[in-house]
């Protein structure tokens, strides 16, 4: 099992090291659901090779954490993966691999400004309320 923050997995690898001669096998789960490789029942196996590649995986609901699963057919020796998870946890960040996301942001922050843009014209309107005429003050009061 390993822990990671809510966010977007945008890269995996796993580290095959030098050694293992396919005997070692790695699979990752989220929950009951099989994640990598997404091949149900399919495992990643090597030797002294590295099987990376980009991803979309949004981790979005908790437990947040992925378990991870490995077998080793080797009867004389102990054999070790290491396993690389790129996850970003920013919403700006995410927007880089999910299009789709980055006009929600935009969206949202429009919709920030013009509220903002509704409050300055609200406090304009009251000054002039308040002072219709500026021109005809008395400087000093």
């Amino acid at each position: 099992m390993v822990s990671v923050n809510k966010g977007l997995v945008y890269k995996v690898e796993f580290d095959f090291p030098p050694g293992s001669a396919g005997l070692l096998g790695c699979m990752i789960s989220d929950g009951g659901f099989q994640v990598w490789p997404s091949s149900l029942g399919s495992w990643f196996t090597g030797d002294s090779i590295v099987i990376g590649f980009d991803d979309v995986y949004l981790k979005e609901s908790a437990p947040y954490q992925f378990n991870i699963f490995t077998y080793n057919d080797d009867d004389t020796y102990d054999h070790l993966i290491h396993i690389r998870i790129g996850l970003v946890t920013n919403e700006i960040f995410m927007a880089r691999f999910l299009p789709s996301m980055a006009y929600k942001d935009f969206a949202e922050a429009l919709l920030q400004i013009q509220r903002d843009q509704t409050v300055i014209v609200e406090q304009q309107a009251q000054a002039i309320i308040n002072n219709p005429f500026p021109w005809l003050a008395i400087p000093g009061e």
